[in-house]
């Protein structure tokens, strides 16, 4: 007599099965979750990367462009009342910059978080117009084409031999609008201190020591920023940008989330006489110590190259990390208490326009 087929499994044999099960499902969430954070890991990598080539393009451009005033000149003159203001003065520092709580900030700039801060002075040569004609008399620029110029605007004209640093205090209304001003009076802020634009300066006579700029000169927009880290709306660190706009307010704009810190080392020429070559990099308050030079003007003046290290970290979301990681920036290693992603990145930018 046949046995009937056994049917189902013993007690054992579930079990084995059920482990066996359970060590499948194991591995398999274990490669899901490495798979995700490594994918989120990488995400947050990206998007820090991206943000930091996206801040130093802008901030090499700026950079590279301090004291640029359209072309080289011999002599120049600064008419705008408070003309040693840091969002004016081109011509005497284009470049300058302010150490870690040491006290002093540029015109304007509040709510720095931390790190230093930088200023950066230059023409803007994206857009230039041509000077068809100049009275000097009547303090009026006529262009060769319209222009898009705001009153209150500052300007730099230049013809290659002698530059001036203006504000533009009214159009005259017609239908080509080619015409800017430079007037003195109360029309604009901080206004023009005499409409004479030549040498020596003479702020006493409303007309000033007569300069007409001759046909072919140039004029273009003052360009002036300064970058430092604040806090931005969601309560994240980022890298700001301060600009100067029109009637010289200053506004604050941010560049890129997720910037912790910022350190600057300036590249200074201390050779006697100066032979156009970086010697050593030091910090903002050791520039004019170190540059040999008597005046903290003639110090900047020395400044050839701008080293930017900055620290980049995740969102607060982005918890990529399994523990807290340590790095190093500014010659100390840091252990945050978090486990969000961060990274250290420095770039090296030439002051192209004293090379």
């Amino acid at each position: 007599m046949l046995r009937k087929s056994q049917r189902g499994v013993s007690l054992v044999e579930l079990m084995v099965a059920l482990t066996v099960g359970m060590f499948i499902i194991a591995a398999i969430g274990y490669v899901y979750l490495a798979a995700n954070n490594a994918s989120r890991s990488m995400e947050a990598s990206s998007r820090i990367q991206e943000n930091m080539r996206y801040a130093f393009e802008r901030m090499s451009y700026d950079v590279r462009m301090a004291g640029m005033s359209g072309c080289t000149m011999q002599t120049q003159v600064n008419v705008l009342k408070n003309s040693s203001s840091w969002e004016f003065d081109v011509f005497s520092f284009p470049l300058r910059g302010y150490e870690e709580n040491a006290g002093s900030l540029p015109t304007g700039v509040s709510g720095v978080l931390r790190g230093d801060v930088f200023s950066v002075l230059g023409v803007d040569n994206s857009v230039e117009y041509i000077i068809e004609s100049h009275n000097p008399v009547s303090a009026q620029f006529e262009l060769s084409e319209k222009h898009n110029i705001k009153q209150g605007e500052i300007l730099v004209a230049t013809d290659c031999k002698h530059a001036a640093v203006f504000q533009m205090t009214n159009v005259n209304n017609n239908d080509e609008i080619k015409n800017v001003v430079h007037n003195t009076g109360n029309s604009t802020s901080p206004g023009n201190c005499t409409k004479g634009f030549g040498l020596p300066l003479n702020c006493d006579d409303a007309n000033g020591n007569s300069y007409t700029f001759p046909p072919g000169s140039r004029l273009l927009r003052l360009n002036a920023a300064t970058y430092y880290i604040g806090t931005n709306g969601t309560g994240e660190s980022a890298l700001f940008r301060q600009t100067l706009g029109i009637n010289a307010t200053t506004s604050a704009i941010e560049l890129v989330e997720g910037i912790e810190n910022m350190q600057i080392l300036y590249g200074v020429d201390t050779s006697n006489p100066a032979d156009g070559a970086v010697n050593i990099y030091v910090t903002a308050d050791q520039v004019v110590a170190t540059s040999l030079e008597a005046t903290a003007q003639a110090a900047w003046q020395r400044v050839l190259a701008v080293r930017v290290s900055m620290v980049a970290v995740s969102k607060a979301n982005e918890l990529v990390n399994t523990k807290p990681q340590s790095y190093v920036f500014n010659g100390a290693t840091i252990t945050p208490t978090d486990r969000r992603m961060r990274k250290v990145f420095t770039n090296t930018i030439a002051v192209r326009n004293r090379l």
